[in-house]
């Protein structure tokens, strides 16, 4: 089901200068959201930007549904500005989520704003039949991470600036790891080059890896082609798949990275 309409923002929170929580009524009509999913909203009412801006779920319940939302350029910094009580337009759920599959030892890897949907995700799995480890890195001081740490069992944090967290990148923790543990499902979200490195080190040992790719949108439902990537047809083509309508959740094994 895929709602557009209208929808109360009930709660804000600013938890860096530049990261905002805003939560909404979960209209009947959105029907079930899966973790992985997102919304594409209005970033104000006079309609500029004209393109509505695709933002992750990092959190529901039966009341509510909540994103964490950067601000990056002037869309994202309109819909920061709206204020408790008002209305926002939105259009979702939209893509496919991820698989919550049965697995006794589960690793989540979260990159910069990717560790929003993270949170979303480690919210919803099965506890307490999995064990989770969670490595999550960010260019300044880490955010949301208190919903992690009550839910897993390891959590390494990364920062690129500021004292106190490991230093490098959270690649750095996965080789570390996966030759200590046998993870029977891994997901991850963030840059794209963080991804390629995930899906690289995954694949060659044999461990499944759910991606959940971020990229430029425009329609939000497979109509404009502006997000496309490419994946496995066969053993020997490859087609382009819509982020917005075929994923944005894609297995590792059937992403092709362009090589830098």
């Amino acid at each position: 089901m895929r709602f557009d309409g209208f929808s109360k923002i009930v709660d804000k929170d600013w938890i860096q200068d530049d990261v905002v929580m805003i939560s909404i009524e979960r209209v009947a009509e959105m029907g079930e959201i899966i973790p992985g999913q997102f919304f594409n909203i209005q970033a104000s009412a006079a309609g500029y930007p004209m393109l509505r801006r695709p933002i992750s779920v990092s959190g529901y319940d039966e009341k509510t549904v909540t994103f964490t939302v950067k601000v990056l350029g002037a869309g994202t910094k309109q819909l920061s500005e709206h204020r408790v009580g008002e209305v926002i337009k939105l259009m979702g759920p939209l893509g496919n989520g991820f698989e919550r599959v049965k697995a006794k030892k589960v690793l989540i890897i979260g990159g910069g704003i990717g560790v929003a949907p993270m949170k979303g995700l480690i919210e919803k799995l099965e506890q307490p039949s999995s064990e989770i480890d969670v490595i999550l890195g960010f260019k300044d001081h880490p955010y949301l991470t208190d919903s992690f740490r009550t839910r897993c069992q390891r959590l390494a944090l990364f920062s690129e600036t500021i004292s106190g967290f490991r230093k490098g990148y959270v690649t750095e923790a996965l080789e570390e790891w996966i030759k200590t543990t046998a993870y029977e499902m891994v997901y991850a979200c963030g840059p794209l080059a963080m991804l390629r490195r995930v899906a690289k080190t995954l694949n060659e040992a044999g461990v499944p890896v759910q991606l959940l790719m971020e990229e430029k949108m425009a329609c939000g439902i497979g109509a404009c082609l502006v997000c496309t990537c490419k994946t496995k047809k066969d053993d020997f083509n490859f087609k382009l798949s819509r982020m917005c309508k075929d994923g944005p959740m894609f297995y590792g094994s059937e992403v092709i990275f362009d090589e830098n």
